[in-house]
């Protein structure tokens, strides 16, 4: 309530390529020699730059991916087990988390349950997206593929803090190189409404033979006038299609997005989004921007990363936003 006992209106965030006062949080990638992958937190007054594991192989001119809500952000960090940045505002918390050593799942679910218990005693009870770098992410460790042993980390969490039935949200999991695991979430003190795709099984739908326990993640996420599109690949049903097809798989990822668009109410044509693409076999950039260009997507980065699944070659999120280089906040 302000001084006069009206309700506060909640700011949403806006996504944009130019600053626009105080970022809650903004995304680079590793340049060719990594050379930044150990310092993944950048902070200033006005911002906090979180640097993904990931080595850019291209991005459009004076390409910058920037998350604000018009407000004050309080930002502070603190060491543990794994190390947590907090940028806050009166309307949104985010929180990044470094995991250097400790084993994968012992790393999730300190991270996860820190992060609901912190996000909760702030009183932000709504998760609305995540993205989750995990180091070699398709290794085999005792019988056990990385990313499996990472979905089984994160369900037995929620499960423990009661939050399986709770609107799941939008989420990235890829693969880095560089020795560490990160985490990054973004909660607020309003909901967002889950977006599901027609053409795909819900991923908390999967049959187990993609993990012992199912991912944990919507398809997208609309909030305000935003639609968050988690990871998104050439799978339809719950089955990869386009094996070793490079272009084709590019091709059915812009399906799928496109069916994301059409479930939600944000009006933007598709090459009007901030994309991020992830791309297993950097040989292969050249097709990518090729697409990229016929496509006419002027808001992008492609990274080199590797994706949950060993048969997709290609992975992609993107940002939309009604009227984006327009749109004011309340």
């Amino acid at each position: 309530m302000d001084s006069k006992n009206n309700p506060i209106k909640h700011r949403y965030i806006q996504v944009n390529p130019a600053q626009i006062g105080e970022a809650l949080l903004s995304f680079r990638g590793l340049q060719i020699n990594a050379n930044d992958a150990a310092n993944c937190i950048v902070t200033n007054n006005k911002s906090t730059v979180f640097t993904m594991p990931l080595t850019v192989l291209a991005q459009s001119p004076g390409f910058q991916e920037l998350w604000s809500d018009g407000s004050a952000v309080l930002i502070k960090s603190d060491e543990g087990k794994a190390e947590l940045t907090v940028a806050q505002t009166s309307h949104h918390l985010m929180l990044s988390f470094q995991c250097a050593d400790l084993p994968l799942a012992e790393s999730v679910k300190e991270v996860y349950s820190t992060a609901y218990q912190f996000a909760h005693q702030q009183g932000f009870e709504h998760l609305i997206r995540v993205w989750n770098y995990i180091d070699q992410i398709n290794r085999i460790e005792q019988g056990t593929e990385r990313y499996q042993a990472f979905c089984v980390a994160r369900h037995q969490v929620l499960e423990d803090l009661q939050q399986l039935e709770t609107p799941n949200p939008a989420a990235t999991a890829i693969g880095g190189h560089y020795g560490h695991n990160s985490f990054v979430f973004l909660f607020s003190h309003q909901p967002g409404q889950v977006v599901e795709n027609k053409r795909q099984v819900s991923a908390w739908q999967y049959p187990r033979q993609y993990a012992p326990k199912q991912p944990r993640f919507s398809r997208a996420m609309q909030y305000g006038d935003l639609l968050l599109c988690s990871g998104t690949a050439s799978v339809v049903g719950h089955e990869t299609i386009h094996l070793d097809d490079l272009s084709a798989q590019f091709d059915e990822c812009m399906v799928n997005i496109q069916a994301l668009l059409d479930e939600s109410d944000v009006d933007t044509p598709i090459n009007e989004g901030v994309y991020r693409f992830y791309l297993r076999d950097q040989k292969l950039m050249d097709q990518v921007l090729a697409k990229l260009q016929a496509l006419k997507i002027n808001d992008f980065v492609l990274l080199e990363g590797d994706v949950c699944r060993e048969n997709l070659l290609i992975e992609c999120e993107a940002v939309f936003q009604s009227a984006r280089k327009t749109v004011k906040l309340n």
